[in-house]
């Protein structure tokens, strides 16, 4: 009679825990697997889009090179986000030290930062417009011969835009 007791109590419990008493014998390493499954998940996920570049690394060279008197540190890749129907523009966002050469004392203007293509089209840098330039303030005073400045400077390219920046102070 004790035993039925004690069995009628032991069901009532299984019951209320849903079915078991304890954890199957591989619970853990079910667990495990499925941890790693997740994180394996979104490493993948939150790996497909286009990292920071940073200005040593190979691939941020082979978009944009320096020109003459430009020292790129960082270049950074934004989309338009301005729904336009076919286009496949995007922007680069590129951090760098200008150096004054020019042989004269200089204000530089931002749109006077070009980057040239390898087909001689031009865009112009710009510092507002889109979102990817939220919060981007540049110098602007004046540089004598020979001073140098680090800028921040977006230009809306195509697509894997190749090409070389530079500033241009003939216009």
């Amino acid at each position: 009679m004790l035993d039925r007791v004690r069995n009628s109590q032991r069901i009532a419990l299984t019951h209320v825990r849903g079915g078991c008493l304890r954890d199957p014998p591989k619970a853990p390493r079910v667990k495990r697997f499925i941890f790693l499954a997740a994180l394996g998940a979104f490493a993948v996920i939150s790996g497909s889009g286009r990292p920071a570049q940073a200005a040593d690394s190979k691939i941020a060279n082979t978009f944009v090179r320096a020109g003459q008197d430009v020292e790129i540190k960082e270049l950074r890749t934004y989309g338009t986000s301005d729904a336009i129907a076919g286009t496949n523009d995007e922007y680069y966002v590129i951090r760098f030290k200008f150096t004054n050469n020019v042989g004269v004392a200089l204000v530089p203007r931002i749109d006077h930062f070009v980057i040239q293509d390898l087909q001689n089209r031009r865009y112009l840098g710009v510092e507002i417009g889109n979102a990817a330039l939220i919060g981007i303030s540049n110098y602007t005073g004046e540089l004598a011969r020979g001073d140098s400045h680090d800028y921040t400077v977006g230009f809306r390219v195509p697509t894997n835009t190749q090409g070389i920046i530079f500033y241009d102070a003939s216009f």
